[in-house]
């Protein structure tokens, strides 16, 4: 694309973010008429927020959907998402699984993780553990943290790997130190049970507490367990 598109585009976002909005909107729907990806795909999020303009989900989708046609990787993971759960009367499990793959070949974290959890559930695509494992990892890899949560869980279970506990905590560890609740809960239990890790009872505690600070009520049920059984 042109590099004086570009230069315009970049001033656009410059217009977004100051507040600029009625001469940011004008100039991205000049440039998205002229097939700049960039700009089609903002102005797609501008009209589907009501941001500047009239809220309008088609010409969201109309836009949205232009940009994801020359391969905009956002744009294709925003068409799996119009298309799956947040999609409402648009939901197509196979449209949207169909665009969370492209996505994930253009290397989208999240739509790597999306992908896995389609061969995971068989949404829109035959169930395949082996394909979950696959996505579920190279997002993972990129520290993803619900991928790294799922990697915990297909390890615990045995789905698309040889079940190992060790295996399992390291991935739930990942994720803990992300901050995710879930994780940090699963990992105090971890610990507690002394299940893929030497038994430690405070760094348990620990890990408890991180999650219970965050209102998480498992973790405050738990923690209070563990000063009975210290009592």
């Amino acid at each position: 694309m042109n590099n004086s598109f570009d230069n315009l585009y970049a001033e656009c976002i410059n217009k977004l973010e100051s507040g600029n909005l009625s001469e940011a909107i004008a100039t991205l729907q000049e440039l998205a008429a002229k097939g700049h990806q960039e700009a089609q795909y903002r102005l797609g999020l501008c009209f589907s927020e009501g941001k500047g303009v009239e809220r309008d989900i088609e010409k969201a989708m109309v836009l949205i959907f232009d940009a994801a046609l020359q391969g905009h990787r956002e744009a294709q993971f925003e068409m799996g998402e119009m298309h799956g759960e947040k999609g409402g009367l648009l939901l197509c499990k196979q449209e949207a699984f169909l665009w969370y793959r492209a996505a994930a070949r253009n290397g989208h974290v999240k739509a790597q993780y999306q992908v896995g959890n389609c061969y995971f559930n068989g949404l829109g695509v035959a169930r395949n553990y082996d394909t979950a494992i696959e996505y579920y990892l190279a997002s993972a890899e990129q520290g993803y943290a619900p991928a790294q949560v799922a990697m915990g869980h297909c390890y615990d279970d045995g789905y698309g790997v040889i079940a190992n506990p060790k295996e399992a905590f390291a991935w739930y560890l990942k994720a803990a130190e992300q901050g995710v609740d879930d994780a940090m809960f699963v990992v105090g239990s971890r610990y507690e049970q002394g299940k893929g890790v030497e038994r430690d009872v405070e760094a348990a505690r620990e890990w408890y507490s991180r999650a219970a600070r965050d209102g998480y009520e498992d973790a405050i049920n738990a923690l209070h367990d563990l000063d009975g059984l210290l009592v």
